[in-house]
């Protein structure tokens, strides 16, 4: 069985709150790109950010979703920013 790292698990954990937030409110998807390489960046964490951002890379374009503590304060996308705050 594979073993995750500690900031590992934080990221996936982080990102099933972005998950949520985009199932919970679906006219954000409509800015995100049709297919994409999503990357959780803990702002508070910067262990766990570096190991976000060591993750490889892909053909796809990216959308970095910046979470502070339990909340998505926004996405990064190949389009611009979006804020979340009101999400």
């Amino acid at each position: 069985m594979l073993e995750l790292s500690p900031e590992a698990r934080r990221v996936m954990k982080a990102g099933a709150e972005v998950s949520a937030l985009l199932y919970r409110h679906p006219e954000v998807t409509a800015f995100l790109p049709r297919r994409y390489r999503l990357v959780i960046l803990l702002l508070e964490d910067p262990e766990a950010l570096a190991w976000s951002l060591g993750q490889g890379s892909g053909e796809e374009p990216v959308v970095y979703a910046l979470v502070r503590g339990n909340r998505v304060e926004g996405l990064l996308t190949p389009h611009g920013p979006l804020a979340l705050r009101a999400a």
